[in-house]
């Protein structure tokens, strides 16, 4: 008898949920107008999707945010300490996300190993306004993390674009595009702007996990 599947409400709870909070002081010619508030502008819709996921989360949310030399992290995260850790953030020229995903990965993997890990696994929500100055090595970290997952539901990662950034919206594009085609085992990887996830934040979270 075949297995009945689960209702999207049943899949997004029983996981964990990590936030990256990732601002950059990009700046290019030719930015539209508004841009250099992109980040004040989500600021609301950011807080949104935390207090979603938090209700979500058993044990509230693990955050990345930036310093000045890479990330910090915080666990069990609810919304009022959001607001404090992204109006104490960095805002670095450009960053690096391989050693911050290595991390990620590592922790997950280990977790699985220990039979700690939560049973639906685990939503990764970056939320990025510059292109990553390592593309290459954050394609080659998410292909080798795919064939250590069991099926394609168990880990998913969202890209969040603030701002309209084209450069970085190229990025975002190809790895979410040409993933399998690069050798993946499963399309974990899902891109929205932030303005895409304003309406159903369940179905935005489902199309992470099933992009």
């Amino acid at each position: 008898m075949a297995a009945t599947p689960m209702s999207p409400s049943v899949q997004l709870h029983h996981r964990n949920y990590t936030l990256v909070y990732a601002p950059t002081q990009l700046h290019r010619l030719g930015m539209t107008p508004g841009f250099e508030h992109r980040w004040q502008q989500a600021h609301s819709q950011i807080l949104d999707i935390a207090a979603h996921c938090h209700g979500l989360a058993a044990h509230g949310l693990t955050v990345y945010r930036t310093l000045a030399d890479g990330f910090q992290a915080h666990q069990n995260v609810d919304t009022a300490e959001l607001q404090f850790l992204m109006s104490t953030a960095s805002t670095p020229e450009r960053l690096a996300f391989a050693p911050l995903l290595q991390t990620i990965f590592d922790r997950y993997f280990a977790d699985k190993a220990a039979g700690k890990q939560v049973a639906n696994g685990e939503i990764i929500l970056i939320l990025i306004d510059n292109e990553p100055t390592d593309r290459l090595a954050i394609a080659k970290q998410i292909v080798a993390a795919s064939h250590k997952l069991d099926h394609g539901d168990e880990l998913g990662i969202g890209w969040l674009q603030v701002g309209d950034d084209y450069i970085t919206r190229g990025f975002l594009v190809t790895l979410d595009d040409h993933l399998r085609t690069n050798g993946a085992k499963f399309d974990i990887v899902d891109h929205k702007s932030i303005e895409q996830t304003a309406h159903d934040l369940d179905s935005f979270l489902m199309e992470v996990l099933k992009d």
